[in-house]
């Protein structure tokens, strides 16, 4: 494990000197630098228990550790594809290769972590170098805010790492934070630190506001990232919170809704507050990122709500849509970049009919909203099916309503970039546009294979989920061959996959036997015997949704809230900037000699 560090450090030096003197080599180098990354940490999945020590930093493999892992390198491998061509467009092309690798070691650094202080390092490298990204992109103000969200999760995270080592007397994160079985009212506090960092991460109502500014305005290439990738920082120290800090316990004596306890109830209904707030955002959108970034916020929630459950069904669903949702928006965002690359767009009113020249995009975006929208045979289905079989199980209709509506919502916000980008009349000025490069395409198929396959053969993550579940003393989630198995029911994907591979091939012999219908020119067309010479006015993508946004386009927000916040800090650091740091040397001088007293006066105590 020591030597994937060393390779990738070295590896991040690398790439700032190729870059230096070609940024295109740089971009290419961080594909086989994350590659070859990827297959490292694949190769560990056997070295469970292994510990090793980097200089000050201490390392463990761990089943869990390795899944996310492997989750993270997925997104950050299949990304690095298109990173070769927006090189051009960025205002620091060297520094960005680094920093791609940076924040990709510090987020492995953070699964892998034995100790309390490596753990907020290596979150501190991840956050910092994912920030300078995003203010390569078009808003420095969304890089301003990801920075302060961000602050408020390190400094959680500090102060519960600092408190958990003093009572504790350890830094060994399994030993320090089930000191706090003995210690109800510490760990309460020290619990609440540590979930409000993942919250912040993971982007949970009301923390999300960073989400739909920093995906929408970073580069088209590091998107993908932020949503697949560096959210499930946060659903990681989610899962410490509750699966190694032993939180039931803490709160075993508060009082409990359907056997959960009141705190970590709270808990789930900020994520059933994400799946409504994320949907109901994500279908108002006019700009095709932040709809997929809203979505990001919409996942989170059924993500914090499946690891909180801590059973065997919820839990691994919550487990296995961190895979199915990185997979799925990871290919989403790539295809929506490859159509801002041709296009120069993510706006869906400025587009159109895009499918008659970018097809393959089209088909891997259309997969991916499969998956993300829950609809079999794709994993999301899966994921989503087993979370909702849990709550319902323990009777959470809540929760259970709130799941349901955000995957019926779903539906509406995914099709939207669907028909407003791809489908209907492609406008002149994209006559020529061509399908997208074919090393962008490839990732894209990677991806797209890999939604597929989780769709149809789930039991391969399921069964390394089950053993995590053992490690933890939770039953494991059984599955049978192709079948997983419930004690509501079971579900045989391949048999699904069948049934909708056979309705697949009817409705494709159908669409090849039948006349097909006469494509008509975007201009071709006029009203009242007038010629149309502003088609964009007329698209129907703008305001989709317009009647149902319209029931609920008064409902209050945070954001108003946020800004008072910020505007009154703001005013509070100017009236300190003018009390402590006045011009006139007088006012420097009188606290010169206060601060001199205060001295004094406690070393003479």
């Amino acid at each position: 494990m020591t030597m994937i560090f060393i390779f990738l450090g070295l590896s991040l030096l690398l790439s700032y000197v190729l870059s230096r003197k070609q940024p295109t080599l740089g971009a290419y180098f961080t594909i086989i630098a994350s590659l070859a990354g990827l297959i490292s940490v694949y190769l560990l999945r056997n070295s469970v228990g292994v510990t090793e020590s980097f200089y000050y930093l201490n390392f463990q493999i761990t089943t869990i550790g390795w899944y996310f892992a492997m989750i993270l390198l997925t997104v950050y491998f299949t990304s690095a594809f298109f990173n070769p061509f927006w090189m051009d467009e960025l205002i620091y092309p060297a520094a960005y290769n680094s920093l791609y690798l940076l924040s990709l070691v510090g987020t492995i650094g953070l699964f892998f972590a034995q100790d309390l202080m490596t753990l907020f390092i290596c979150w501190e490298t991840a956050v910092w170098s994912s920030m300078l990204i995003v203010q390569q992109g078009k808003s420095r103000q969304a890089a301003w805010v990801y920075f302060v969200i961000s602050a408020i999760g390190s400094m959680s995270t500090l102060f519960a790492v600092l408190l958990t080592m003093y009572l504790s007397g350890t830094s060994e994160i399994t030993g320090a934070l089930t000191y706090f079985t003995t210690a109800p009212v510490a760990g309460a506090l020290v619990f609440g630190a540590f979930i409000l960092a993942g919250l912040t991460k993971i982007g949970i109502f009301p923390f999300h506001v960073w989400l739909p500014l920093a995906h929408g305005s970073a580069p088209h290439t590091f998107s993908p990232v932020l949503s697949g990738g560096l959210v499930k920082m946060g659903a990681y120290i989610a899962y410490l919170s509750v699966a190694v800090f032993p939180a039931y316990q803490v709160f075993g004596d508060s009082l409990k809704i359907q056997g959960v306890p009141l705190p970590i109830y709270g808990l789930m209904i900020l994520g059933a507050a994400s799946i409504v707030y994320g949907t109901l955002r994500a279908i108002q959108q006019e700009d095709a990122k932040r709809l997929l970034a809203y979505s990001s916020v919409a996942n989170g929630g059924y993500i914090l709500i499946g690891i909180l459950m801590m059973d065997q069904m919820a839990f691994a669903g919550g487990l296995m849509h961190l895979l199915n949702h990185a997979v799925a928006s990871a290919a989403a965002f790539l295809a929506i970049a490859a159509v801002a690359k041709r296009t120069g767009t993510t706006k869906m009113s400025e587009l159109g009919g895009i499918i008659h020249r970018m097809p393959i995009t089209y088909t891997v975006y259309l997969i991916a909203i499969i998956s993300m929208a829950g609809i079999p045979p794709m994993g999301g289905f899966v994921s989503k099916w087993l979370i909702f079989q849990g709550l319902s199980e323990k009777g959470l209709i809540l929760l259970a309503t709130a799941a349901a509506f955000g995957s019926i919502g779903s539906y509406m916000y995914v099709f939207r970039p669907l028909s407003a980008v791809f489908l209907g009349q492609l406008a002149p000025k994209y006559e020529h546009i061509k399908e997208a490069n074919p090393v962008m395409v490839t990732a894209m198929l990677i991806l797209t294979a890999m939604s597929l396959l989780l769709g149809v053969l789930p039991n391969l993550v399921l069964k390394t989920i089950a053993k995590i579940q053992i490690e933890l003393g939770i039953n494991p989630i059984i599955v049978n061959g192709t079948a997983t198995l419930t004690e509501n029911g079971s579900v045989d994907m391949l048999q699904v996959f069948t049934v909708f591979g056979f309705g697949f091939l009817l409705i494709l012999i159908l669409f090849m036997v039948l006349p097909k219908s006469r494509r008509v020119g975007l201009m071709d067309t006029y009203t009242s015997a007038e010629f149309i010479h502003t088609p964009e006015l007329l698209h129907y993508g703008h305001s989709f949704y317009a009647p149902f946004e319209r029931l609920y386009e008064k409902w209050p927000s945070v954001l108003p809230l946020y800004k008072r916040m910020s505007m009154k800090l703001s005013e509070l650091g100017e009236w300190a900037e003018s009390f402590f740091f006045h011009p006139d040397p007088n006012r420097a001088v009188l606290w010169i000699v206060v601060v001199a007293i205060v001295v004094i006066i406690g070393g003479a105590q």
